[in-house]
């Protein structure tokens, strides 16, 4: 049986371009996380509200993920996706985040 393509992220794009430019952003990414008091599980929480804000489904997959080994609860991480609609988003976004949520949730 054929395996399904590897898929190649952003990170991977960038690294084939500029690998100096991929370990700046990771550095700047841990620099941001370094910065201040808010736990890991927190941050990935924050995360998933500004994925879904930008309907990145792949980045809030990731973080969904990222979250729930952090130890977010599939409910914590349910009211991360939804709490934009309040905020500024439709409701078409949202129930895509719910389901993009179902999704990771449902695979562990």
């Amino acid at each position: 049986m054929a395996q399904a393509p590897t898929r190649v992220g952003p990170l991977d794009q960038l690294r084939a371009f500029s690998s100096e430019s991929a370990e700046a952003f990771g550095a700047l990414r841990r620099a941001i996380e370094e910065s201040g008091p808010i736990d890991a599980k927190h941050r990935e929480l924050i995360m998933l509200g500004a994925f879904a804000t930008a309907r990145i489904e792949g980045g809030f997959k990731t973080h969904c993920g990222r979250a729930l080994a952090a130890g977010a609860t599939s409910d914590e991480v349910r009211q991360a996706a939804t709490l934009p609609l309040a905020a500024q988003l439709g409701i078409g976004p949202v129930a895509d985040a719910l389901r993009w949520a179902d999704e990771v949730i449902s695979s562990r």
